[in-house]
C-alpha cells in the first residue's frame, strides 16, 4: 500500500488507525464481493438446474406420447379386426412418467376390459423386442365369442411365441377351432389324460387324497 501511495506522489505517513480501518474496510471488501460472485454462481447454477429439468420433463413428455400414440394405434388396427363394424379402441394415456390411464371409451364392462388388456399385450408384443406374452383360458370366458374370434386370427399372423390356455375350442367357429387345434401343444382332459397322468385330487378308499 505504502509502494501504491509513493507511486501516486501521496504522503506514506499515515496513522495506525487508518492503515487498520483500511485494511479491514478492504477485507470487508474482499469477502463481499466473494459472497456475491458465489451467490451470481449460485443463481447461475440454479438457472442452468432449471432449464435441464424442464427439458428432461419435455424429452420424457415427447417420448411418452410417441409410445402412447404407436400403442393406441396398433391397439386401434387390432380391434377393427376384432368386428365387421367400427368398435371403439381401447386408450392408454400417460399422465406422467409414473401414471397412466387405460380404458375403451363409453364401455367399462368387465368383457371389454379382458379384450382391452389382450389387445394391449398384443400391441406390446408387435412394437417391442418382448419374445412372447401368455394369456390363461379365464381372459377368454369373459370376451365374447367375436372378439375371441379375432384375437385367434390375431395370433396366428404373429410371429412371436404366444402362449395360450383355452377351454371349450369346439364351441367356436370353424376358422378358430381350427387355429387352436393346429398350434396345440398339450391338450389336458379325463381318463390318463391329466397332465401328469392322473387325477390328484381324488380321495382313496381310506379317505387320502393321491397326494
Amino acid at each position: 500500500m505504502n509502494l501504491q501511495m509513493s507511486e501516486l506522489g501521496v504522503s506514506t505517513h499515515l496513522s495506525p488507525e487508518f492503515l487498520d480501518q483500511y485494511s479491514r474496510i478492504s477485507r470487508e471488501i474482499h469477502e463481499l464481493e466473494a459472497q456475491n460472485d458465489a451467490y451470481n454462481k449460485l443463481n447461475e447454477l440454479n438457472e442452468k438446474k432449471r432449464r435441464a429439468k424442464q427439458a428432461l420433463e419435455q424429452s420424457i413428455e415427447s417420448i411418452l406420447l410417441e409410445i402412447e400414440t404407436q400403442i393406441n394405434n396398433k391397439m386401434k388396427e387390432f380391434n377393427d379386426w376384432l368386428f365387421d363394424e367400427n368398435h371403439k379402441a381401447p386408450v392408454l394415456k400417460f399422465k406422467a412418467y409414473n401414471s397412466y390411464s387405460f380404458y375403451t371409451p363409453d364401455d367399462d364392462g368387465t368383457g371389454t376390459n379382458y379384450k382391452g388388456m389382450v389387445l394391449f399385450d398384443l400391441a406390446v408384443l408387435s412394437l417391442s423386442r418382448l419374445p412372447s406374452i401368455a394369456h390363461d383360458s379365464l381372459i377368454f370366458k369373459n370376451i365374447e365369442d367375436e372378439s375371441v374370434d379375432g384375437i385367434m386370427q390375431i395370433y396366428a399372423e404373429s410371429k412371436k411365441q404366444i402362449f395360450v390356455a383355452f377351454d371349450r375350442a369346439s364351441s367356436y367357429k370353424p376358422s378358430t377351432s381350427k387355429i387352436i387345434y393346429d398350434n396345440t401343444r398339450l391338450e389336458l382332459g379325463k381318463n390318463g389324460h391329466e397332465l401328469y397322468g392322473e387325477n390328484w385330487n381324488v380321495e382313496e378308499n381310506n379317505g387320502a387324497s393321491k397326494l
